[in-house]
């Protein structure tokens, strides 16, 4: 029986809802999640010189892109016939990632802005791969609207797809995925949640009304190397996206362009995350600047060992300037 591996994207749900798709699709499959593209970078190679990726016929990359030397060695090899890259991020595209034969990465097409799972779908789709259904196209309709951040700008679906993200948050990546596919498997005709998954939601809800404001109490302000005013914190990851959107909900007191969450439970030394309070912003720019990418709405910066060892010697508020002036090589 044919194997198939897909490495995806372990920090949202798009790359997860990938691999919700891919086991829906395939009966032989494996997938290893990764947090950003260095780590993919450095797994992906070893899996070449391991010879593992010779045990599949089929190998997919979604809601990231590979880089060199492994895009040049998947090329220059018969991996060129079992390699597929399915992403959409800005940085990937800017980079010249999608030049290969092998490569799909669109940020935006005729269709809107797209994402790695509903990119992913279309292929799955097309090639007769999965057997479509109402419930399927409105879960990735959902994972690419909270993706993309067209949720907020969606009445009518937009609260749904957050909820997704929301799930997610509460009851992690295993839980996701195992749940997410049982969903889609039960039911054909509609996507939903169910009663327990949407208590969870709720209270997830009612918990982050309680935080954020304490945690926005312990924010820092700073102007960047443009003149940017920005907000930068220490906060678990899972609340990247709820500080940004309670900053605006609360119409920006601080009248800042971004706000970063420093994660340090998430990668192996912690994550910077980027998010555009005055939307016209794009902290994709920023991002790439100091070692990151992403969206212009939301991207990410790892952080290193030593600016970690570094930070933990700092105040807290030059600890959070030294992160954020800090670029990740």
């Amino acid at each position: 029986m044919s194997k198939v591996l897909i490495f995806s994207h372990e920090s949202d749900i798009d790359g997860l809802g990938c691999v919700v798709l891919g086991k829906l699709a395939f009966s032989n499959i494996d997938f290893k999640l990764v947090s950003n593209i260095e780590e993919l970078e450095l797994l992906f190679r070893d899996y070449i010189k391991s010879g593992k990726l010779n045990n599949y016929e089929k190998i997919f990359v979604t809601d990231l892109a590979l880089y060199d030397p492994s895009l040049t060695m998947v090329e220059e090899t018969e991996l060129k016939d079992k390699v597929l890259i399915f992403d959409h991020h800005k940085r990937a595209i800017e980079d010249g990632m999608n030049r290969y034969n092998f490569t799909t990465i669109i940020e935006e097409d005729d269709n809107g802005k797209r994402c790695g799972c509903d990119l992913f779908y279309e292929y799955l789709r097309q090639n007769n791969l999965i057997s479509p259904t109402t419930a399927i196209s409105e879960f990735v309709e959902l994972t690419r609207l909270e993706d993309t951040w067209e949720w907020k700008k969606n009445s009518q679906d937009g609260e749904r797809a957050h909820d997704l993200a929301i799930l997610f948050n509460a009851i992690g990546i295993d839980e996701y995925l195992g749940q997410m596919t049982l969903n889609l498997v039960n039911n054909s005709e509609s996507f939903s949640l169910n009663n327990n998954q949407s208590k969870i939601v709720q209270s997830k809800k009612d918990e982050y009304n309680k935080l954020l404001c304490d945690l926005l109490k312990n924010a820092e302000y700073f102007f960047d190397e443009n003149g940017y005013k920005y907000g930068i914190v220490f906060a678990d990851y899972e609340y990247r996206n709820e500080l940004a959107e309670y900053i605006r909900n609360n119409n920006n007191p601080d009248s800042i362009k971004y706000f970063i969450v420093v994660a340090m439970n998430k990668g192996e030394f912690g994550q910077k995350s980027y998010r555009s309070i005055d939307e016209t912003f794009d902290v994709n720019e920023v991002a790439m600047n100091h070692g990151g990418g992403g969206h212009p709405a939301a991207a990410s910066v790892s952080i290193t060992q030593e600016q970690k060892e570094k930070s933990l010697t700092l105040t807290k508020r030059n600890s959070l300037k030294f992160l954020a002036e800090s670029n990740y090589s």
